[in-house]
């Protein structure tokens, strides 16, 4: 990406939901082993789920913002200013859920808020602020773990092995995040699917990498 307002962005920001899970899809290991066709039913899948689960919590606490929602769950919502990077994963928030807790990274989150600062913020965001955002992302974490229904992970899989008629399969952990991000949408009414943001952070992060990592 050459920038927030460059070609590339704006060809990212004007992506459908489905095109981005196809590009979230193609960085999973595991979904590699899926053929196109199963990949595609998958992401179709996955952002249904989502936009389901955000229409029956709009229909449970209408006009709530994502910390009242949380709030009425019984999930906290708390800041900590840790290294937001492990590994290779710079992380915006995250879901931990015993006991249910949401944490918001808030030295993961200022790269992006930085870059939002010289980006078209309402065209990605609405009227939702970043921590609406990803607050709703851990949300949808959360309601899928506490409900009956198999994880949209489980109901998509890959053969890791085959020996005869026995066979070894695993799920594709992706798709939970293409569904929370087409539950953040859903829930907060975003332009577009939240994944655009990683995009931009990404601006934010490698222009000012050594204070934020330090």
């Amino acid at each position: 990406m050459t920038g927030a307002s460059g070609s590339p962005f704006e060809e990212i920001a004007a992506a459908s939901p489905e095109t981005l899970g196809m590009l979230m899809l193609k960085s999973d290991l595991h979904a590699a082993r899926l053929d196109q066709r199963a990949q595609h039913t998958a992401v179709i899948d996955a952002l249904a789920d989502g936009a389901a689960a955000a229409m029956d919590l709009r229909r449970r606490f209408p006009g709530k913002t994502p910390r009242e929602i949380a709030r009425e769950l019984a999930v906290p919502v708390t800041a900590t200013d840790d290294d937001p990077l492990v590994a290779s994963i710079w992380r915006f928030a995250e879901y931990r859920p015993r006991p249910p807790k949401i944490l918001l990274y808030t030295r993961g989150l200022a790269p992006l808020e930085q870059a939002l600062a010289s980006a078209p913020a309402p065209r990605l965001l609405g009227d939702a602020t970043v921590e609406d955002v990803f607050v709703a992302h851990e949300l949808y974490h959360h309601i899928e773990a506490t409900r009956a229904e198999t994880p949209i992970a489980r109901r998509h899989q890959a053969t890791l092995f085959r020996i005869g008629k026995w066979q070894w399969r695993t799920g594709i952990a992706t798709l939970a995040e293409i569904a929370a991000g087409s539950f953040a949408q859903g829930l907060l009414d975003l332009p577009c699917h939240p994944k655009v943001l990683d995009f931009v952070a990404g601006e934010g992060i490698r222009s000012n990498p050594p204070a934020l990592r330090s």
